[in-house]
């Protein structure tokens, strides 16, 4: 069964794909007339039985291998066609770190303080200046590699579950084609694959009872974007359940100084390394002295002639490019939280109120999974990467769109863990996407205030799903209550 995309015209959707801004506008609206995830996820599971069925004739399972590297190759190219796309983001802050790093002796650049990143998304830049291909190629190609770590510890985690099934193949595919995936490193050329990809790779071996190598992974984790902190709390309450060594989480910070340690190497001072994070947090991700900022006010954010810049100063920015737009408050950059139901101009109390909150949240659940008799199975540690990666951002101000990816991809890997909430990840999805087509399409399609509604509601589902899981005791008072 196929989505009903509706009768399509050239005249209805007044795009082609003669250049960069009709490519999204196209790839927008096809989405927007047939998005189903719903389908998708049925259909796979459905193929998965039927395959399962028919590996035992002669020759078909080498049929489904070609059928499978054929949509990987689908994957890649559909990637590539997106590369021709220039964004702000990509000409007021990678071309040019990239271009310094190539007119100051490649690695050797790295003693200078020319960007707010964190250095080993640096290393990989500067690698990059030395292969004979376009500036542009490359700063993409380096986040669609990511795109293929991201699938692998998908693959990992759904393999867990499903044994001997090309279920998560499959969990993969839908990862690969997801389309905030696609658009994140294939058109925007964001890195955000690359902590997302290592906070699963933390997951997996939380998964499989190896501390030491959850811990690791997360320092990968948090070494390339202070995003990796919304999966912070998962390994801890983890660690503390199961009454694993503490000495583990010492790995972090070891990893966390180890890939700080080329920069320092080539000479850059030992404190700008330390403090990157915290000059993200204190100037909403605008570059300290001396590094590259694109300009004047307003073209650091892409923010275009006619926009609000969104810009608040405030915590927890975690810095880079992106973001800008068509939030009503000045503390969210176009994130679907909280925050978008509060008018422009609230006192800066309310950046406070959403710190609290979350960490509230987070204490809250940590409490609630502590005291459960509930033995803390994988797709109990599952759910608690979800609800944490839905939250964390909702709750925290002067967040982008893209600080959702974590909970993109986890929302995948749930709804085939847990097919009856299959509809979490078409919301998330969607929600993602809409909060995306302001950057690309400089208009909102839907009002991102209502966007934020849909967020809440997958956060509250998921949610309450996690502590009837922990007190499975509730659900059967409510039933007797019910019943009498």
């Amino acid at each position: 069964m196929v989505a009903d995309c509706g009768a399509w015209t050239p005249d209805e959707s007044r795009v082609s794909l003669d250049s960069p801004e009709s490519s999204l506008r196209t790839i927008f609206f096809l989405l927007s007339k047939g998005l189903d995830i719903h389908t998708v996820i049925r259909i796979c599971l459905e193929v998965d039985m039927l395959l399962r069925k028919k590996l035992c004739i002669p020759g078909f399972q080498i049929l489904v291998n070609c059928a499978i590297a054929i949509l990987l190759l689908i994957a890649i190219v559909l990637r590539v066609s997106l590369y021709h796309i220039v964004t702000t983001d990509y000409t007021f802050f990678l071309s040019q770190w990239y271009d310094f790093i190539q007119t100051h002796g490649g690695f050797a650049a790295l003693k200078y303080n020319f960007s707010n990143y964190n250095p080993p998304y640096l290393y990989l830049l500067a690698l990059t200046t030395y292969l004979p291909i376009p500036k542009l190629v490359a700063i993409k190609t380096l986040s669609v590699v990511f795109d293929g770590v991201l699938g692998l510890f998908t693959y990992l985690i759904l393999s867990l579950k499903f044994r001997c099934s090309y279920a998560a193949i499959i969990g993969v595919l839908v990862v690969l084609f997801a389309p905030t995936i696609v658009i994140n490193s294939a058109a925007w050329g964001q890195s955000d694959a690359i902590y997302t990809a290592f906070c699963l790779g933390s997951l997996y071996f939380l998964l499989k009872e190896r501390p030491g190598w959850a811990s690791v992974f997360f320092g990968l984790a948090i070494s390339f974007k202070l995003q990796a902190i919304f999966f912070l709390p998962v390994l801890l309450i983890v660690l503390l359940r199961r009454k694993w060594a503490m000495k583990y989480l010492l790995l972090i910070p070891a990893v966390f100084l180890l890939m700080l340690a080329p920069a320092f190497l080539a000479g850059r001072d030992a404190w700008s390394l330390l403090t990157i994070y915290v000059g993200q947090i204190t100037s909403a991700g605008v570059g300290g002295p001396g590094q590259f900022n694109g300009g004047a006010p307003g073209q650091f954010y892409g923010v275009r002639p006619g926009q609000s810049n969104g810009i608040g100063r405030g915590p927890f920015n975690g810095g880079g490019p992106g973001g800008g737009g068509f939030s009503s408050s000045s503390f969210t950059f176009n994130a679907p939280s909280f925050y978008q139901w509060l008018p422009a101009g609230v006192p800066e109390y309310w950046k406070w109120i959403g710190i609290i909150l979350a960490v509230m949240f987070v204490v809250l659940i940590g409490v609630l999974i502590m005291a459960s008799k509930k033995q803390l199975t994988p797709a109990i540690i599952l759910k608690v990467a979800l609800v944490f990666a839905l939250a964390i951002p909702f709750l925290l101000p002067v967040m982008h769109e893209r600080y959702f990816y974590l909970a993109d991809v986890i929302s995948i890997i749930y709804a085939f863990y847990f097919p009856r909430y299959f509809f979490v990840a078409i919301i998330m999805q969607l929600c993602s996407l809409l909060s995306y087509a302001p950057y690309f399409l400089q208009t909102s399609i839907v009002n991102l205030a209502y966007v934020a509604i849909a967020v809440l509601f997958i956060t509250v589902i998921t949610t309450a799903d996690l502590v009837l899981t922990l007190y499975p005791n509730i659900r059967k008072k409510a039933a007797i209550q019910a019943s009498t």
